[in-house]
């Protein structure tokens, strides 16, 4: 980025040093928060107060006063009673499976589940892994039953996501929670897309489905509607919390999160739970169904999953989705394609990110221009005769 992100029609540079602006569908921002006068002014405040630095590990004096008024904003959010702070949302997932995970335990994990828990879950060095199908909760009980038919003593960690980004779907956690108990598992659930954008209150898929605070384990991040870097680990046992702050490498062995950081995921929290909050999430919800409607009208792609603030749109071709990107970007709608290993060899996906501050106008023109982009690339390429629309 050469200017400020958050910027209607910001301007970016790529690795070819080809420069583009234009309607941003790239940022996280899903509130556009770090925009927020309050976020910004605790920023400044705190910079005055504590400085730029953390000063070391959350157990060796690292975290502040603000720590901890975070940890309880984040316990209202998730419903739960306690929180560890790690200092990157991918620490948070890392940590957490890292510190509770034995060699002799099992992990039952959801094949499209975040690199930080598919690392973690390597890291962890047990052999007792089980992916399971996307979504597929009969698939999980069967493999709970079998786990426990031959081992009735080591822990088993089931893994999902409430909100995937990569296909805006979600598991139905309720039903995955009682599979869990059911069978003397425990349930993670990775809630960094959702938690705050999504839900009553903004307490996420989990309160949409009547979970909130009921699940065994949640992690999130700051890096999508907090304004900032960080994550998080929320459960209702302050023993598993107090054993993932010493046992969680990225936790102990890791910088604390800054002053600065912590002071905006700290004013983010409290825009998020307010009216005005409210009003930012209905119009995320909006700009979704707008683009969800216009690139319905797209042929040659696949409109992925349901209304959230990530679009996914499939390309069946990986030449014709890095052509159309390369169109639609210099026709003024920056986006970014998602290709192997994030997706399977050959295939493409755009992940179109929407924000609070999108204008309905500016939405229906970036869809009509990714369209065109898409259906000029399918046409010079000749890899589909007649590529059809359809949404999944």
């Amino acid at each position: 980025m050469l200017t400020a992100p958050s910027l209607r029609r910001p301007t970016l540079r790529d690795e070819y040093a080809r420069e583009a602006s234009g309607v941003n569908l790239l940022s996280q921002d899903y509130l556009t928060l770090s925009t927020h006068p309050e976020v910004r002014r605790a920023i400044v405040e705190t910079l005055e107060t504590y400085g730029p630095h953390s000063g070391g590990s959350p157990v060796v004096a690292g975290e502040t006063s603000l720590s901890a008024q975070l940890r309880d904003e984040l316990a209202g959010l998730t419903g739960m009673k306690d929180v560890v702070l790690f200092p990157t949302g991918w620490a948070a997932g890392f940590g957490a499976v890292n510190a509770l995970v034995r060699r002799s335990d099992h992990v039952v994990v959801d094949e499209l589940t975040h690199a930080c828990m598919q690392e973690a879950i390597a890291a962890s060095r047990s052999p007792n892994v089980t992916r399971f199908p996307h979504l597929d909760n009969e698939s999980v009980r069967s493999t709970l039953r079998r786990i426990r038919s031959g081992d009735s003593k080591n822990g088993i960690l089931v893994i999902t996501e409430s909100l995937f980004s990569l296909n805006s779907d979600t598991p139905d956690l309720a039903d995955l929670q009682r599979i869990c108990h059911d069978h003397d598992a425990v349930l993670l659930v990775d809630s960094a897309h959702d938690i705050g954008v999504m839900g009553p209150n903004g307490h996420g898929v989990a309160a949409q489905q009547g979970m909130r605070g009921q699940l065994d384990l949640v992690v999130g991040s700051f890096s999508k509607v907090f304004a900032t870097n960080g994550g998080y680990l929320a459960a209702n046992s302050d023993t598993v919390t107090q054993y993932v702050r010493y046992f969680g490498s990225t936790h102990m062995f890791s910088s604390a999160l800054t002053p600065l950081q912590t002071a905006a995921a700290l004013a983010a929290a409290r825009v998020i739970t307010s009216e005005e909050g409210g009003r930012r999430r209905a119009a995320v919800m909006r700009n979704a169904e707008i683009l969800r409607k216009e690139l319905g009208k797209a042929t040659g792609s696949t409109l992925l999953g349901q209304p959230s603030p990530i679009v996914p749109l499939a390309v069946d071709s990986l030449a014709v989705g890095r052509e159309a990107m390369a169109i639609a970007q210099s026709n003024g709608v920056l986006l970014h394609l998602l290709e192997f290993p994030i997706v399977p060899r050959r295939q493409a996906r755009y992940r179109l990110q929407l924000t609070s501050s999108h204008e309905p106008a500016e939405l229906v023109e970036a869809a009509s221009i990714l369209a065109e982009a898409i259906a000029t690339a399918w046409q010079r390429h000749g890899a589909a005769e007649n590529p059809v629309v359809s949404t999944t």
